[in-house]
């Protein structure tokens, strides 16, 4: 018997609050981390590789399977606490994170079954992930390529070559998904250098464009559900997230953007995860 909507909203409601426990105890295991913009994305990677994408995790490089593409390439322990669960790497990798000769760094690594990119160079995603998009078109494959953009990250300008390009060749089977947690390294990314009115910039440079909050599942469901948004456009999905969601010292705060975390920190973090 096939799952309900709503049943299949709380299991991944419940597989999003396993991955941010898994990001915090990947953090500690490199003594720091990414915490704060991996858990801001939890829960879209989530619907991303439990509900929407074609993947088959025992056949990593099976060439009709959906592409995903980590721009923001500091969120790892994110991609990689959901890659665990979903199987392409083993759950004990996470105990290994930042650890000398691990697959699983920093950022993510092609030696990590289901990446698709090295990254962690901000600004290059999306220009990959077209060329992936294209790369479909032309040998005449249906699979459909993802790629996560900080709103940071739109600081930098090769973004936006990439959305034009995008945008004049019509790939319709390239979604981009701006984490728009209105934290950069440093503080708020009005502060730093403003990218609003962001939805109206997608939308001028040919984008369809939804706006979302990224941690509602059944919304982010129902968004996913409904790609391509327009057959002749790329869609910008703009998430509106919480930077660090789900522990209430590390959220909205550019101090944990990137911290270290000791074993106290880490029983803080999960006691108030597992209260949710």
């Amino acid at each position: 018997m096939s799952e309900t909507r709503d049943e299949r909203v709380k299991r991944l409601e419940a597989v999003a609050r396993q991955v941010r426990r898994d990001i915090w105890r990947a953090v500690r295991a490199g003594g720091g981390g990414h915490v704060g913009g991996s858990s801001s994305a939890a829960d879209i990677l989530t619907a991303l590789y439990f509900h929407r994408m074609k993947i088959r995790p025992q056949e990593p490089k099976w060439p009709d399977r959906d592409r995903f593409v980590l721009s923001k390439g500091h969120a790892n322990a994110g991609l990689g606490a959901v890659l665990a669960q979903a199987g392409f790497i083993d759950d004990a990798v996470l105990d290994k994170f930042y650890a000398y000769e691990s697959p699983f760094g920093m950022h993510p690594d092609i030696k990590m079954a289901g990446v698709e990119m090295c990254t962690g160079a901000l600004g290059h995603g999306l220009a990959v992930a077209m060329g992936m998009a294209l790369g479909a078109r032309m040998q005449k494959k249906s699979f459909h390529t993802f790629v996560m953009i900080g709103d940071g990250e739109l600081h930098e300008g090769s973004n936006w070559e990439a959305a034009m390009a995008a945008a004049h060749h019509k790939l319709s089977d390239l979604t981009a998904i701006i984490d728009a947690n209105r934290i950069c390294q440093s503080g708020r990314v009005e502060e730093v250098i403003g990218v609003d009115p962001l939805a109206d910039k997608w939308r001028a440079f040919g984008w369809a464009v939804r706006e979302i909050d990224g941690h509602d599942m059944a919304e982010v469901v129902d968004t996913l559900d409904a790609l391509p948004l327009d057959p002749q456009r790329p869609t910008a999905l703009i998430a509106h997230t919480v930077k660090g969601k789900g522990v209430s010292f590390a959220e909205d705060t550019y101090v944990w953007h990137s911290n270290s975390v000791n074993d106290e920190i880490l029983a803080k973090a999960l006691a108030e995860l597992e209260e949710k």
